[in-house]
């Protein structure tokens, strides 16, 4: 016995194993993949969301993308009552706008 490979070892010389995720050697694992997917399939969705928000009629438009900014912002207007309330509420729609942006 001067050779110590087995049946199944001399078998398997010159195969590369087969993996289930063939961009494992690029370093991808599946979980990783599974997030790149789903940010295409969330960008194919924002892009096709856009192009919905056009096609909406004007109150529609109005009330999905601007309305509810403007509501927290007049509300808060109307209970500070500053002397300036256009400046302060541009204040506020440039200092919120990341938070309803998000949503749309």
């Amino acid at each position: 016995m001067a050779d110590d490979h087995t049946e199944a070892d001399t078998s398997m010389e010159g195969h590369t194993p087969v993996s289930e995720n063939p961009h494992v050697e690029y370093g991808v694992t599946e979980s990783l993949q599974r997030t790149l997917e789903n940010e295409k399939a969330g960008s194919e969705k924002m892009s096709k969301q856009k192009v919905d928000l056009q096609a909406l009629p004007t109150r529609a438009y109005l009330d999905q993308t601007v309305v509810p900014i403007l509501l927290q912002g007049l509300s808060l207007l109307a209970k500070d009552r500053p002397p300036n309330p256009i400046e302060y509420l541009a204040a506020f729609l440039l200092k919120n706008k990341s938070q309803f942006e998000e949503r749309n």
